[in-house]
C-alpha cells in the first residue's frame, strides 16, 4: 500500500478494482490501492467497515434462516442488518384465542393451557384417584383420559380409593370382642392382612361371678343372680330382712341379713321363739286344768321344754326345793285310803324337781314334798305316805335357765300305808299290836298277824339290802322285803333264824336291782306274834 494514500471504503456493492480491474482482497495490485479505506468497528450495515475484505462478518447469522412470533403467530425469514443490527426479516401474525387443538392459537408460548391438557384427573368412576389427564375432545371440549374401574378402599394401610383417608371404613381401633364366650371388648379391629379386617382380642372367655363387676360384659353387672332383691332368713321370731349380696366363693347369692337369736319356745302362743318354723303344740298337762290323772300309775313321758313356768315351791320353806324354778306340767292321783305312792325322774334329760300338793292342780293345797337331786344325777326320786284324797304332782325344770325338757316320770301305788325308814341304816322301834294283817309271808304261810310296813326308794344301781329284829324283839317274827306295790311277791323272806334273838326272830340279806319302791315288812307268826320289835336295817 502507498504511504499518504487513503482511499475510502467500498461499500459491499462497490467491488474494488486493482489495475487489472480486478477484485482486490486486500486493497493492492502491484503495490498500488485502487480505492482507499479507512478501518472502522464492524457494523452491520452490508460494508466491510474494518477494511478486512469481509462484511458483516462478525454476524454470522446474517443471512441464516429466522422465526417471529409463537404458536399460531410463529413466521419464518432471515437474518437482516437493520439500524446496524441483525434483525429478521419476516413479522409474527396475530394471535387468536387460546383453543384446545394443540396448537399456541393466543401466541403466549403456551399450547392449550385454558384447558389444564395434560393435568392429571379422575375418570367417572366411584373413587377419586387421578388416574387419568386431561385431552382435548373438541377445540372447544375436554375430557379425562382415565377408563380405569372402581379402586375400593381395602384395609391395608394405604389409600385406595385417593379421598386422602388410609382404611377409612373398616372402623380400625375401635374397641372389639374376640372369638370367646364373653362379650367383652379386649382388643381393636386390625387389617387381616388379606384387604379385611380382624380382632386383636385373643383372650378366653370371661366367666360372669358375682361380685359387683360385670365380668362376661354381658347383660350387666352380676346378671345371672338376683342381687339387691329382698331376702328374708330366720323362722319366726329370728327373721330378719335383708338384700341378696353375693357370697364369698362368688358363685352365688346370700341374704344380707343375719337371723335373731333364738329363745326360749313358749307353746301355745302364735309366736315361734325358738325359730324352728312354727308354735310348738303345748302339752296336754302344761296348765293345771289340765293334769293328767296318775291314779292308775305307769310311766308318763312328756316334752316340757315349750311347757309354760306355772309354779314353783310352796309357802312351806322347809319343803322348796329347786331354783326359782323353770317349765313345768301337773298330774293328778286320787287316794282312795291312806297309802305310799313312789315317784322318780331319773329317765329324762334334765335337771328335774317333783313337787307334790294336797288337793286338785287347780287349787293347790299345801305341799306334802319336794325331790331334786337323787341317786348321784340331778334327776328326782321320792317316796311319801299320804293320807286319802286328791294330791296335785308336778314336774318343774329346776331352773328357769334349763332348756331340755324330755321328762320321763315314773309313778307307782304302794299299796298299803307305810312308815319311811329316814336314812341309809339304822334301828327303829315299833309294835305290829293293833296294826292290820295285809301280807302273808311267802316263807311261813301262818304269818297271819299284824304286819307293819317300812319303805325307802332304791337307786338303778344294785344295793345290798338287810334287815333284822334280833334285837330288842320278844315275840316270833317273820320279815320279808318286796318291791314295787307292797302286795307283790317277796324278792326276800326270812323266819326263826339260827342264832337270831331266841331264834323265833328273823334276819335277811339280799340285794336289790333298779329305781324302785322297796318295803321291809315286819310280820308275825301264829296267833300270838306280834308286839313291840327293834328293826335294824341297811340299804
Amino acid at each position: 500500500m502507498a504511504l499518504g494514500l487513503v482511499v475510502g471504503c467500498a461499500t459491499a456493492n462497490d467491488p474494488r478494482v486493482g489495475g487489472d480491474g480486478g477484485p482486490v482482497d486486500d486493497g493492492a495490485v502491484d503495490g498500488v490501492l485502487i480505492d482507499g479505506c479507512t478501518p472502522s468497528v464492524e457494523t452491520c450495515n452490508d460494508r466491510d467497515d474494518d477494511c478486512d475484505g469481509h462484511v458483516d462478518e462478525t454476524f454470522t447469522m446474517k443471512g441464516m434462516a429466522c422465526t417471529v412470533g409463537a404458536g399460531a403467530c410463529a413466521r419464518t425469514g432471515t437474518w437482516v442488518c437493520q439500524s446496524d443490527v441483525l434483525a429478521c426479516s419476516a413479522t409474527a401474525g396475530m394471535p387468536n384465542a387460546e383453543l384446545c387443538d394443540g396448537v399456541d392459537n393466543d401466541c403466549d408460548g403456551h399450547v392449550d393451557e385454558d384447558f389444564m391438557v395434560g393435568m392429571a384427573c379422575d375418570g367417572p368412576d366411584t373413587d377419586l384417584c387421578a388416574e387419568g389427564t386431561i385431552m382435548c375432545t373438541s377445540p372447544t371440549t375436554t375430557a379425562c383420559s382415565d377408563t380405569t374401574g372402581d379402586s375400593v378402599e381395602t384395609c391395608n394401610g394405604l389409600d385406595d380409593d385417593c379421598d386422602g383417608k388410609i382404611d377409612e371404613g373398616f372402623g380400625l381401633g375401635a374397641a372389639c370382642d374376640g372369638p370367646d364366650a364373653d362379650a367383652c371388648n379386649e382388643g381393636v379391629i386390625v387389617c387381616d392382612g388379606t384387604g379385611g379386617t380382624t380382632c386383636s382380642d385373643h383372650t378366653g372367655d370371661n366367666v360372669e361371678k358375682c361380685n359387683g363387676l360385670d365380668d362376661d360384659c354381658r347383660n350387666g353387672i352380676d346378671d345371672p343372680w338376683p342381687v339387691g332383691d329382698a331376702c328374708s332368713v330366720g323362722l319366726g321370731m329370728c327373721a330378719r330382712t335383708g338384700s341378696l349380696v353375693c357370697n364369698a366363693a362368688q358363685d352365688g347369692v346370700v341374704c344380707s341379713a343375719t337371723p335373731g337369736a333364738p329363745t326360749a319356745e313358749l307353746c301355745g302362743n302364735g309366736i315361734d321363739e325358738d325359730c324352728n318354723g312354727g308354735d310348738a303344740i303345748c302339752p296336754p298337762n302344761d296348765l293345771p286344768a289340765g293334769a293328767i290323772d296318775i291314779s292308775a300309775g305307769g310311766t308318763f313321758a312328756v316334752d316340757l321344754s315349750t311347757a309354760h313356768d306355772d309354779n314353783w315351791a310352796a309357802t312351806t320353806p322347809t319343803l322348796d326345793c329347786g331354783d326359782m324354778g323353770g317349765r313345768d306340767v301337773f298330774y293328778t292321783f286320787t287316794l282312795p285310803a291312806e297309802e305310799v305312792v313312789y315317784y322318780d325322774t331319773l329317765g329324762s334329760n334334765f335337771d328335774t324337781v317333783i313337787r307334790v300338793y294336797a288337793g286338785a292342780c287347780t287349787a293347790l293345797g299345801t305341799i306334802q314334798a319336794c325331790a331334786d337331786d337323787a341317786c348321784g344325777t340331778t334327776r328326782s326320786q321320792g317316796a311319801l305316805d299320804l293320807p286319802a284324797g286328791t294330791y296335785c304332782l308336778i314336774v318343774d325344770q329346776f331352773s328357769s335357765t334349763t332348756t331340755a325338757g324330755a321328762a320321763s316320770l315314773v309313778f307307782k301305788r304302794g299299796g298299803r300305808a307305810g312308815t319311811p325308814l329316814p336314812a341309809a341304816s339304822g334301828t327303829v322301834a315299833g309294835t305290829t299290836t293293833g296294826k292290820t294283817d295285809l301280807s302273808v309271808a311267802s316263807c311261813e304261810a301262818n304269818s297271819h298277824q299284824p304286819d307293819v310296813g317300812y319303805f325307802f326308794a332304791s337307786c338303778p344301781a344294785a344295793a345290798s339290802v338287810s334287815a333284822s329284829t334280833c334285837t330288842g324283839t320278844a315275840f316270833d317274827t317273820v320279815i320279808y322285803l318286796r318291791s314295787g306295790a307292797a302286795t307283790s311277791a317277796d324278792v326276800a323272806c326270812a323266819d326263826d333264824n339260827t342264832g337270831c334273838g331266841n331264834g323265833l326272830q328273823s334276819k335277811l340279806t339280799t340285794s336289790v336291782s333298779g329305781a324302785n319302791l322297796q318295803w321291809i315288812i315286819v310280820d308275825g307268826f301264829g296267833t300270838t306274834g306280834n308286839g313291840p320289835f327293834t328293826l335294824t336295817y341297811s340299804r
